[in-house]
């Protein structure tokens, strides 16, 4: 039975911050299912008003974990269309394997989020059949399911930052079940180490990390019969992300944290067949860009711009324009702005002009007619390009592009009545042209 204090907590919350509940589907896989263990789950999530919670039976009991299978989009796939069908905020999946259940979660977007902390689809959770066959979960397990919804719905909302905080403070009170085996209890540390750093996120401290470590290096103490891949993967996945949120304040930019993270990271990526498992290998590509990218301007690497730019490609490749449109034009805006980078570094004309492709590709999605204030901006930024191109190379076609794209900016700016960025595209425009007139000469 869920604890009172989450009827009572929200209940406080909701008459002073008018907090929305959080909409929740729990389905079972299982074709046959000898104990009720939707049912219980759904019920201990029903004993707070916090959650509106559902249930489905799903038709497939495939499991999607099975790298032999191959079935993850199909898995995804269906669970999105769940979430859409019930407007769900969490869709909670549940799976037997053997004495144990496992809990899956998704959300609609969690492969997207900009900063961790972040959960995957392939993170489970291990629960012991035998908690099933009694009326309620152990209040310690209802607590943990609770509080990863919220921390899941914490960028939807930051009123749900306090009771994220006194669910996760019950948490690190509670003592584990005995009954758990040593197999299980990896999967557990893991989701206490995601909810410790949600619940912290905003001011991770010295203290902060080293509890989210030691729930990391516990899980692989106890896993005595070695890890297998996926586990790994996502124990290296929480590894980079504790590295990575202890990035703020005076260690925003510290060294030592941002190799480790990377390190991490790339470990974890290893893990992730992009053919199986493609979102979290593109995912992982994602975050090590911008922390490559966040190295590069600390040390001026060049190779490091280099490898930022390596994995922004790696996740080009999964996150196509087809399937996440505006992803994918943020995607070739980045690209743009490193191969750009890189190009004035390394005075290389070619890498220049795959820079520009890159912003123009970008202009596919945001387009004149539908944004032309970002289309605009982009056009300034190909303008610039040009213009560091034209000054290495001294071909004055290249500062007749610049000028010509400065136009084009200029146009949509003056009919948007920005003044502003009107008179510095102007006197861009007057140098560039001083410039032009000299080579000319």
């Amino acid at each position: 039975m869920l604890l009172s204090f989450l009827k009572k907590s929200h209940k406080k919350l909701q008459e002073k911050e008018n907090i929305p509940p959080i909409k929740v589907i729990v389905t079972d896989a299982n074709e046959i299912s000898m104990l009720p263990f939707m049912e219980i789950i759904a019920q201990a999530l029903r004993q707070t008003p916090l959650f509106i919670v559902g249930t489905q039976k799903e038709q497939s009991s495939e499991n999607f974990l099975n790298s032999e299978n191959k079935n993850f989009f199909d898995f995804l796939d269906s669970g999105l269309k769940i979430l859409k069908k019930y407007q769900a905020d969490v869709l909670i999946r549940i799976y037997q394997e053997k004495n144990n259940i496992r809990l899956n979660f998704q959300t609609e977007n969690m492969y997207f989020k900009k900063v961790p902390p972040f959960l995957s689809l392939v993170d489970s959770l291990y629960l012991p059949i035998s908690f099933f066959q009694q009326k309620d979960l152990p209040k310690e397990i209802s607590t943990l399911i609770a509080s990863t919804i919220v921390a899941l719905n914490i960028k939807k909302d930051e009123r749900y930052g306090i009771y994220l905080k006194n669910l996760v403070e019950i948490l690190s009170k509670s003592a584990p079940k005995k009954n758990f085996d040593t197999d299980t209890i990896p999967h557990l540390l893991n989701f206490l180490a995601f909810n410790y750093m949600s619940a912290n996120e905003a001011h991770f401290e010295k203290r902060d990390v080293k509890l989210a470590l030691s729930l990391v290096h516990a899980a692989y103490q106890k896993k005595t019969s070695g890890l297998n891949s996926l586990l790994e993967g996502t124990l290296l996945t929480t590894l980079g992300q504790i590295y990575q949120c202890a990035l703020t304040g005076k260690n925003a930019n510290n060294y030592v944290l941002i190799q480790c993270a990377i390190e991490s990271y790339k470990k974890a990526q290893k893990h992730f067949n992009r053919y199986v498992f493609p979102y979290d290998y593109a995912r992982l590509s994602l975050v090590l860009s911008k922390l490559y990218f966040q190295f590069f301007k600390l040390s001026d690497d060049t190779q490091t711009l280099r490898d930022a730019i390596f994995q922004l490609r790696e996740a080009e490749k999964i996150v196509t324009q087809t399937l996440f449109p505006e992803y994918w034009a943020k995607i070739q805006h980045e690209l743009g702005l490193y191969l750009a980078l890189l190009s004035t570094k390394s005075n290389n004309e070619t890498i220049a002009k795959l820079a520009i492709q890159n912003f123009q590709n970008e202009q596919r999605f945001y387009s004149l007619e539908n944004t032309p204030e970002r289309w605009a901006e982009i056009e300034e930024e190909i303008a610039e390009t040009y213009d560091h191109l034209g000054k290495h190379t001294l071909d004055t076609t290249h500062f007749e592009k610049a000028i010509e794209h400065y136009g084009n900016a200029f146009d949509v700016f003056a009919k948007l009545n920005q003044e502003q960025r009107c008179k510095e595209i102007e006197l861009y425009v007057q140098r560039l042209e001083e410039e032009l007139a000299q080579i000319e000469k």
